[in-house]
């Protein structure tokens, strides 16, 4: 990926300028100037190599990241605002549950932007097929299924986040063509995007050819950076899950799980090219199921984190959105929205205050305190041996507060205290994250974990609860395998690890906890939380009792904003997207809000 990126990026900057550039205006108002059309275009081969480079170098801006962590995370239960927060009234609003119209976040151009030039390259590969006979008929195939992937990632963001939204497969490429649309609903764009997804799957590749500047993780840069077959099937996974079609999400998942046993085979021996960090087969207790998967121990406890999140496009990586600052000159692009969000710098809490470096967003009371002395307070971690707290995020004891490190650290190093893994500030000062000044750390949307624990909700939810039953028992148990190796990879201490005689309890309930709890601990911090909370409300027939014990954030955030319905979980449409849409009506619950402030 990287090589294909810098080998086509001085071009790209040419007939992509005005692409990339678009202004934050209405989703639909594109002008001439902002796409390049068939006239002066899309000639040959490279022309569509360009446009699907500019398709993921728009996903990179700032704008688009920032979304995808305000949007999955910020009105969960794992993220609360720094001390100084209310400096940033637009996401402590968000933190506080009190959405306007006039919310920066509620713009949602920098997604439709995506959408848009994913339709034009879609519109227009079949014309450089008949043009160029080296952009062959697969070729054309492939680049559709990529970008026909792409656009339905940014409509599966926009109606969890929305609910109903305008839908279209149409590019824009003059100022005539521009109309506005009514927006369709949650199910109906789903339906859709599932139905796309599954029409361009088997055109998609399964790898991407390896290149000589993909360093240590050879095989798997180019093959997570971009839409591959797995990555079709992960999406899909999510988009059954959320339809209900369990058989399809275990389906999905399987065909991920032997594309990556044979990756496996054909490339791993112990060691990975050049690197440290080899996966490994991790078999669940019940000699079911088997997964590869980096492992941390007791004597390499940071295994699976510096591996996934640290060198980054891991074997266990199914997508992944790339940043490489390299210095002035690189083509690459910073991950400021991550730096913004989580901090780029240590974020040593001197005398109360928060430095420099410190982000705007830090985890929920709740988990910094889980391992704070005494032991009975772990709710969603296993234990002390649980690395992934430690990995997640930093705690300065003294304080009592935490940094989040996931997706900023590029290296982690844990203390050993007696038994215990600890990374609270020494009393040297001493940080066991190492930062990268040029914050070029990845934003994962898919990696292997999480497709293992969709797979065991599904599992889950084709289940009763009906103890007596042996189908029940035996879903159950094929639930628990799957849960049973995400957790134990990480979790140092085998008298400390799951085994399988929690399916002997023959309770539905306690399974189902236990891999919520999983799922929190394992994706915590990557855009997952909100979402997967919305996802279970729907599950339990919109039982809005779980998204109102949200913990108390910014000191606001309390029972007194309770969800009184499942509208009120979606965000606003943006005042000036109503405005300039005559199609596009404010939710109703919304539109107290548009009168205030079009009389302030």
């Amino acid at each position: 990926m990287k090589q294909f990126i810098q080998n086509i990026f001085k071009h790209t900057c040419y007939v992509c300028a005005g692409l990339l550039l678009v202004s934050c205006g209405d989703f639909l108002e594109i002008t001439p100037r902002d796409i390049v059309t068939e006239n002066n275009f899309w000639d040959e081969k490279k022309d569509v190599d360009q446009m699907v480079t500019g398709c993921y170098t728009a996903m990179q801006n700032a704008a688009f990241v920032n979304r995808c962590i305000v949007w999955g995370e910020v009105r969960g239960k794992d993220v609360d605002g720094r001390s100084d927060i209310s400096g940033f009234d637009d996401l402590y609003q968000a933190l506080v549950n009190n959405l306007l119209p006039s919310n920066q976040f509620t713009d949602w151009s920098s997604f439709y932007h995506v959408i848009n030039k994913c339709n034009t390259i879609i519109r227009m590969a079949p014309e450089v097929h008949e043009k160029d006979p080296s952009y062959r008929q697969s070729d054309m195939q492939a680049t559709i299924a990529e970008m026909t992937a792409l656009r339905s990632l940014c409509y599966w963001y926009l109606i969890r986040t929305f609910d109903a939204v305008p839908f279209y497969r149409e590019s824009v490429q003059q100022e005539d063509e521009v109309h506005y649309l009514a927006p369709s609903s949650f199910d109906n764009v789903l339906n859709e995007l599932i139905t796309d997804l599954e029409s361009v799957k088997a055109s998609a590749l399964d790898h991407y050819p390896s290149s000589n500047d993909d360093g240590d993780l050879a095989t798997y840069n180019s093959n997570c950076n971009r839409i591959t077959r797995s990555a079709i099937n992960a999406m899909l996974c999510d988009m059954y899950l959320w339809r209900g079609d369990y058989d399809k999400v275990i389906a999905c998942g399987d065909e991920i799980l032997k594309v990556k046993k044979r990756d496996f085979e054909k490339n791993y021996n112990g060691t990975m090219m050049g690197s440290s960090y080899a996966p490994e087969a991790i078999a669940a207790s019940s000699g079911n199921f088997t997964a590869y998967l980096y492992r941390s121990t007791s004597t390499d406890p940071n295994n699976a984190f510096n591996a996934i999140f640290g060198v980054g496009n891991s074997y266990e990586s199914i997508f992944e959105l790339s940043f490489n600052n390299t210095g002035l000159t690189s083509p690459y692009i910073k991950s400021t929205a991550l730096a913004e969000m989580y901090g780029s710098g240590n974020g040593d809490k001197k005398y109360g205050v928060v430095n420099d470096g410190a982000g705007y967003l830090r985890p929920v009371s709740d988990l910094v305190n889980e391992a704070q002395g005494a032991s009975g307070k772990w709710s969603v971690f296993r234990n002390f041996y649980d690395t992934r707290y430690f990995c997640s995020m930093r705690v300065d004891d003294g304080y009592n507060e935490g940094l989040i490190r996931k997706g900023m650290a590029y290296r982690f190093a844990v203390f050993v205290d007696g038994d215990k893994f600890i990374n609270y500030v020494s009393s040297t000062g001493q940080s066991p994250f190492l930062l990268h000044s040029n914050d070029d750390r990845n934003w994962i949307f898919y990696r292997l974990t999480d497709v293992l624990l969709m797979q065991a909700e599904a599992y889950m939810m084709k289940s009763t609860s009906d103890p007596t039953s042996e189908t029940n028992l035996d879903l159950w148990a094929k639930a628990f395998d799957r849960i049973e190796v995400v957790s134990n990879r990480s979790v140092t201490n085998p008298s400390s690890q799951l085994k399988n005689t929690h399916v002997a309890t023959r309770d539905r309930g306690m399974l189902q906890e236990l891999l919520r709890n999983e799922r929190r601990a394992e994706l915590l911090f990557e855009g997952k939380t909100w979402y997967d909370m919305l996802r279970y409300c729907r599950q339990s027939g919109y039982d809005m009792g779980d998204l109102n014990s949200v913990p108390a954030k910014c000191g606001s955030r309390s029972s007194s904003k309770p969800f009184p319905s499942w509208a009120h979980v979606f965000w606003p449409y943006n005042k000036d997207e109503v405005k300039k849409n005559p199609n596009l009506t404010q939710k109703g619950i919304y539109q107290q809000g548009d009168d205030e402030e079009e009389d302030s």
